[in-house]
């Protein structure tokens, strides 16, 4: 088959702008479409970003990665990552290949998988915030907001924490049982912000004494997110046809545990640009 020489991406997530750059650093012509007029900002999202099954196997302790490998783990704010990913790129109108990075939701998969089931909801709704100037916050434990900890909690409902970068704003979330999904749009979970009573609801299932309360009372109510969890199935069948190509979680997406779905979609797209015959 001959070589694309110029590739349309379908999606404006991190993996389609991961692969959006890979593509073009090898010399594509790339063609970006995203469904948003612009890049909502993703004010309240973080993604830690972590060594894939090798790197990981290959020591168990993480300060090795960076003497051994070159870097470190790590985390970034969505918004500040889109914003360094779609710099490069530029809009054009002709392609040999389309790229469906388009999520969970997927649009493209349906042009290639006619029989395609729903995301599946796991069951499993998430509080999820960001809390600037994180060092003046002086009613929060200074324990859990120290540089280079995170904190995980498992003794009711899971519960994370950690700083995301050296600006001061810390990432918290916290999961709870619900057979259905909070009652919001489908983008609710960048766009929207959630009413006091259903935190409330959330914070009764835990004791007083843990960080959660207070980690919700220091987060701005603009900084605060409420959604349900989702996956799909794996597919069998593949995730391409001639020349359109699934990336991320339009083709495997799994739940969104410390950016494990970012993760593996930046995987994808640099495996992806890494062949040159598609």
């Amino acid at each position: 088959m001959a070589t694309a020489r110029s590739v349309a991406i379908i999606g404006g997530g991190i993996g389609g702008l991961t692969v959006a750059n890979a593509l073009k650093q090898m010399g594509m012509s790339v063609s970006f479409y995203e469904r948003a007029p612009y890049f909502i900002p993703t004010v309240a999202a973080a993604y830690g970003l972590q060594p894939y099954g090798q790197i990981s196997a290959a020591t168990d302790k993480p300060a090795d990665y960076g003497k051994r490998f070159g870097y470190f783990i790590g985390g970034a704010l969505r918004s500040e990552l889109v914003d360094t990913l779609k710099e490069p790129l530029e809009k054009n109108v002709r392609v040999d290949m389309v790229i469906g990075a388009d999520g969970i939701r997927s649009t493209v998969v349906k042009q290639i998988f006619t029989q395609t089931a729903s995301a599946i909801h796991s069951k499993e709704n998430i509080f999820y915030g960001i809390i600037d100037n994180i060092d003046q916050q002086t009613s929060i434990n200074p324990t859990k907001t120290a540089k280079n900890t995170l904190t995980q909690c498992f003794n009711h409902r899971e519960f994370l924490s950690y700083r995301v970068d050296n600006t001061g704003q810390l990432m918290w979330a916290a999961t709870y049982p619900s057979v259905t999904p909070p009652s919001v749009s489908d983008d609710a979970e960048w766009t929207e912000t959630n009413s006091q009573r259903d935190l409330n609801q959330l914070l009764t299932r835990f004791p007083q004494s843990h960080p959660v309360h207070q980690c919700a009372a220091g987060t701005d109510k603009q900084r605060l997110f409420h959604f349900g969890l989702y996956y799909r199935q794996y597919r069998s069948d593949g995730w391409h046809r001639n020349r359109i190509c699934l990336l991320g979680d339009s083709c495997h997406a799994t739940l969104s545990y410390v950016g494990q779905g970012a993760n593996m979609a930046i995987e994808d797209a640099t495996s992806l640009a890494m062949f040159k015959k598609i």
